[in-house]
């Protein structure tokens, strides 16, 4: 399912979801700003992206990170838009990792995409001037773009959906989540757009709730791990709960993860 909003008089957001009984499982958005598309949605929204997106095709479709909720419908946009990633990101989204039937249902299995080209570090288009922002941590290669004098930063997923982080993915750097955060905060930023919430105004309070949670949870981990106690027992110490999807996951998120990155990953 997709649906389609402006903000303001300047950028089109376009959210995507896999539709049950209704109801989106979960918004992704994509945003265009002026020519340039940020990202691409999920692939069981991909027709849909592209039918909306494909009526004024984009100069640029400018890629976060190679996740599927925020590549999936390339492959169909780059007949008419070029596509741009990292250089890392490149290979994964040529040839795409097969995701599970879990994710599959949830996002979608994107599609391989021929070309993708190196994403630039600065980009015009129109009125706007966006600058690439290195944004590791949730992914290892993930980049956002910054608009000065707009005081927008396009953040992808750099900060956590949730206020109370309690799992991770099995290759999330956590403690390069906090630095990134701690760096975004140092920026002049009005407008956060965020890719799971949408645009936030005025993110700094946003932001710094999850700071100083996952500094807390790491903080109580180390002092549990330091007097001996195990992964798996400060979870539970830390009165972590599994949401209900944990099992279908394949182990590809964790609460363990979270602990063991905040105890042994440096940002």
């Amino acid at each position: 399912m997709i649906e389609v909003e402006q903000f303001r008089d300047d950028i089109v957001c376009v959210k995507t979801a896999t539709e049950s009984n209704g109801q989106p499982i979960m918004w992704v958005y994509s945003y265009l700003i002026g020519k340039v598309l940020f990202d691409a949605g999920c692939a069981n929204a991909a027709s849909e992206f592209a039918s909306v997106v494909g009526k004024h095709p984009p100069e640029m479709l400018l890629v976060s990170h190679s996740h599927e909720d925020h590549v999936g419908a390339c492959s169909q946009l780059e007949h008419n838009t070029p596509v741009y990633a990292r250089p890392a990101v490149i290979p994964i989204l040529r040839a795409p990792p097969v995701i599970g039937e879990f994710f599959s249902y949830v996002w979608g299995q994107p599609g391989p995409v021929e070309d993708v080209r190196v994403i630039p570090t600065s980009v015009e288009s129109g009125d706007y001037y966006l600058e690439l922002v290195e944004l590791p941590g949730h992914g290892r290669d993930m980049v956002g773009f910054y608009e000065p004098r707009k005081r927008w930063l396009f953040s992808a997923d750099a900060v956590p959906l949730p206020s109370k982080k309690q799992i991770a993915i099995d290759d999330e750097n956590v403690p390069r989540m906090i630095s990134t955060m701690e760096k975004i905060q140092q920026m002049d930023i009005a407008v956060l757009f965020d890719s799971h919430r949408g645009p936030i105004q005025s993110p700094r309070e946003h932001i710094q709730k999850r700071i100083d949670y996952l500094k807390g949870i790491a903080e109580r981990a180390r002092v549990l791990h330091e007097e001996g106690v195990s992964i798996d027992d400060i979870v539970k110490a830390l009165e972590f709960e599994a949401p209900w999807y944990m099992d279908l996951t394949g182990r590809r998120f964790g609460m363990d993860y979270l602990i063991r990155s905040l105890l042994f990953d440096k940002p």
